[in-house]
């Protein structure tokens, strides 16, 4: 019964995340000046164990939904989650800033299709793409470019380790994956997640809920 509750409880909180997030969008939207991104940091097999409205480090929200635009004034950024939202923050002089970096990667962005790792099916010799049960995925949306929405899973990433050339000799499946991981590694879609996510970390305590649901 316990658990039931949190679950009702979470999809509550949830639909109040959705109409807070898309009602802030329809105001920033109707400012045509305004350029806007939505990212999305979601999380698959984590569970909801805390109350509504405080986040521990190690359950905490599996959703949080970033909205970053750019006018005249700056870059700015809001955090909505099922706690509430933050305070918007602006940012004056953004290096490196993800509405560059979208403009001129637009083409690759709008058609690079991300190289799952595969898993080698030892009786048949088929080979299917790796599904985990717990992961972090992410969305982007691009609602003032002509660029299809984009969904990827954290483990289409790996960092190359010291003991790689030992494992390419000896593991067919490694060998298999480790251009798929340097494709996915060095594609337009890492380095805008990259973006993000520094800019995100760069500002956190910045964007910590502050308008809690009660």
């Amino acid at each position: 019964m316990k658990i039931a509750s949190l679950i009702i409880l979470f999809a509550i909180n949830l639909t109040g995340l959705y109409a807070q997030s898309n009602e802030f969008l329809d105001s920033l939207s109707t400012d045509t000046s305004n350029l806007i991104i939505v990212f999305d940091d979601n999380c698959t097999g984590c569970i909801v164990v805390n109350s509504p409205c405080e986040e521990y480090p190690n359950s905490g929200n599996p959703k949080n939904k970033y909205i970053i635009w750019k006018n005249d004034n700056g870059f700015h950024i809001k955090r909505f989650n099922i706690c509430g939202n933050s305070n918007t923050i602006t940012i004056k002089k953004w290096k490196n800033n993800l509405f560059d970096f979208i403009k001129v990667n637009s083409i690759k962005l709008d058609t690079t299709k991300i190289q799952y790792p595969l898993l080698l099916d030892r009786r048949d010799s088929t080979w299917f793409e790796m599904k985990t049960n717990h992961y972090k995925y992410y969305n982007f949306s691009f609602l003032s470019n002509e660029i299809q929405e984009i969904s990827v899973r954290d483990y289409a990433f790996r960092e190359p380790k010291d003991d790689d050339e030992i494992w390419y000799e000896i593991d067919i499946e490694f060998r298999k994956n480790r251009d798929r991981y340097k494709f996915n590694n060095t594609s337009a879609i890492k380095e805008l997640l990259d973006i993000s996510q520094k800019i995100i970390r760069k500002n956190k305590k910045k964007l910590e809920i502050t308008n809690a649901n009660n």
